[in-house]
């Protein structure tokens, strides 16, 4: 059986404590890929008012949404849950915007911090 892995890059997005069903606080740490969207894309014949009037008010509203820069989505990738006894383990904590190299074989899953 040949060992291959798969490898992305990931944004922390978010380190929020939560309320676990079980009564203790977690410390909840996502990592999110962003990937580019590509522009919408308008079929009109060229002589459509409407469609020209249009085009720009929907590519403006595109440009609306919050939570990525122009042309990109987030997509979350990784959700880990700590105790907070393990969070309080880390010597250097992971912050909001840090990169990761995420990489998953058969038999792991490592996450190694970029510089």
């Amino acid at each position: 059986m040949s060992l291959t892995s798969v490898r992305f890059k990931a944004k922390v997005t978010l380190i929020q404590t939560i309320d676990a069903p079980f009564g203790e606080k977690m410390v909840k740490i996502e990592l999110s890929e962003e990937r580019e969207v590509p522009e919408p894309l308008f079929v009109r014949s060229p002589d459509s008012e409407i469609g020209r009037e249009i085009a720009p008010i929907i590519t403006q509203i595109m440009r609306m949404f919050p939570g990525a820069p122009p042309g990109a989505v987030r997509v979350p990738r990784v959700t880990i849950l700590l105790s907070e006894d393990e969070w309080e383990r880390f010597v250097t904590k992971p912050s909001i915007g840090d990169f990761f190299e995420v990489v998953i074989t058969n038999e792991k899953i490592e996450l190694r911090k970029e510089s």
